[in-house]
């Protein structure tokens, strides 16, 4: 896998390597950004690429996070987006993200899910009301059926809205998660209580979280999201047509019309009990048509968290231990 080379074809991987690129910058624009192709262009040539080098792990996580919080699968790429895939500026990124990438603090960045570090976070519902129980969300058996049967229902109701109005852009559900029941975790780092705090798209923004330990029981089957294919080849063994409820979303946001797919959960959970998307999955994947071999159509990754695992089976997984409050400042996040 020529992993430069793919982060490089992907606009997070691009958004990735440009926000090291600003961080390393001589000059003070990390959040006064350039706006021409040419103006970036400058920036990052003029960045030493030991400094690069020099960037510590959260220095790293912290570039990411702006390109996961800057990620929108519902609506044209945003200006960044645009800036950063113009030819000349993806091969003036190159440098910079393979020494990124090279970083002694970026070498965990393609492992598997970490089973023995695993945590759930929950935000209050805005800045000043949490849930009243503390307990986390736990999901039915049925969480996957309710999924499946969600979906299906999505598709029904914009098949009608397409018949409508068929020359109007009607936005639906634009991720491709099983989100809504099912349970989703990350892995901590050194002071931070997980990954998710700080890699979360569409964040909440609301500046607290309670984080919780997760004990993973026995050895359970996890699927490995690191590359495009390996999500195509997921969608491939298990897909759940999204032809409706996707149509427009993922036009806009891609600017490519297919039969679009997802994965069927449902059929999934019956041969592996999570999926987990890597760093380097994170930095290759999300927000690119990807065609499907065996099925007549294409696929989007979207709506999934730098290292973020679902858990589609409830019997291997156990939220019991008390939760931790965080909340977050113009330093970054503290344990409260």
């Amino acid at each position: 896998m020529d992993l430069v080379a793919l982060a490089l074809a992907s606009p997070r991987g691009r958004f990735f390597a440009a926000n090291v690129a600003y961080k390393c910058s001589p000059d003070d624009i990390y959040f006064c950004r350039p706006i021409t192709p040419k103006d970036v262009r400058d920036v990052v040539r003029a960045v030493d690429i030991q400094a690069v080098a020099r960037l510590s792990e959260l220095d790293l996580l912290d570039a990411l996070s702006l390109a996961t919080d800057f990620a929108r699968y519902w609506q044209p790429p945003d200006d960044e987006d645009v800036l950063f895939a113009d030819p000349e500026v993806v091969e003036t990124l190159r440098p910079v993200i393979a020494a990124a990438l090279d970083s002694p603090h970026a070498r965990w960045w393609g492992e598997t899910v970490d089973l023995d570090d695993q945590r759930l976070v929950v935000h209050p519902y805005s800045v000043d009301q949490w849930p009243e129980s503390t307990e986390p969300y736990r999901p039915s058996e049925d969480h996957l059926e309710l999924w499946r049967q969600r979906a299906l229902e999505w598709e029904s109701r914009f098949r009608s809205l397409r018949i409508d109005r068929p020359d109007h852009q009607v936005g639906g559900e634009w991720w491709s998660t099983p989100a809504g029941n099912t349970l989703s975790t990350s892995r901590s780092r050194d002071g931070l209580g997980a990954l998710e705090l700080l890699l979360e798209e569409d964040s909440s923004g609301c500046g607290e979280a309670r984080v919780w330990p997760v004990h993973v029981l026995g050895t359970p089957r996890v699927y490995e999201i690191a590359q495009p294919t390996d999500w195509a080849s997921l969608v491939d063994s298990y897909p759940f047509a999204v032809p409706e409820s996707k149509w427009s979303d993922w036009f806009v946001t891609t600017g490519e019309r297919h039969d679009w797919f997802i994965p069927d959960w449902v059929a999934v959970a019956e041969d592996y009990d999570a999926v987990h998307l890597s760093i380097y999955g994170y930095l290759t994947t999300p927000g690119l048509a990807i065609p499907l071999s065996h099925n007549s159509g294409a696929t989007v990754l979207a709506g999934w968290d730098p290292d973020a695992t679902w858990w589609l089976n409830n019997d291997v997984i156990t939220v019991e231990d008390e939760p931790t409050l965080w909340s977050r400042d113009d330093e970054g996040w503290r344990k409260t």
